[in-house]
């Protein structure tokens, strides 16, 4: 696997902006946050992956800063296929194959199904700008008003949520 300073080096390489990469950085330190209070609950989890994982979930806005840059996050990382699982599932609070197939993204299932895929997930949504929330909430208003509040998308999310939030507390 990829090392910390590896991925970051990884994210340089391929011409990340200094906006993109400090919120890689971010989304980073809340994973592993968020990890080892799993870790200290006693629960299994890979506490690098989550840390460099969170690193690298948004490798493919080297590429776009469309919805498809899971998709070319996940390409750029496929000789390391977790971390690019967590690049293609990262974004909103999944997306099924159905929802994948309307966008016009390949179609598979984009829904974090590991732990490590769905701390990163998260973790993501709790970074805004330059500052850390406690929850999801700002994220949650943002899907509604896209997608409408009873959307699977916005469901799902708040599911990973409450996951989460039950591992930690």
């Amino acid at each position: 696997m990829l090392t910390y300073d590896g991925a970051l080096n990884l994210l340089r390489q391929l011409g990340c902006s200094y906006n993109i990469i400090k919120h890689c950085m971010m989304v980073s330190e809340k994973s592993v946050e968020i990890a080892r209070k799993i870790m200290k609950k006693g629960y299994n989890i890979n506490l690098t992956l989550c840390q460099v994982g969170g690193l690298l979930h948004d490798i493919g806005r080297s590429k776009t800063n469309t919805i498809f840059h899971g998709v070319e996050g996940a390409k750029i990382l496929e000789k390391h296929p977790e971390l690019a699982k967590i690049a293609k599932r990262h974004i909103g609070g999944g997306i099924t194959s159905d929802e994948a197939e309307v966008l016009g993204l390949p179609v598979e299932d984009y829904s974090p199904q590991t732990l490590e895929e769905k701390v990163v997930c998260y973790a993501d949504k709790l970074v805004q700008g330059e500052k850390f929330t406690e929850d999801a909430d700002d994220e949650i208003k943002k899907l509604e008003k896209k997608l409408g509040k009873n959307h699977a998308s916005v469901k799902r999310l708040k599911r990973i949520e409450d996951e989460i939030k039950k591992l930690t507390s």
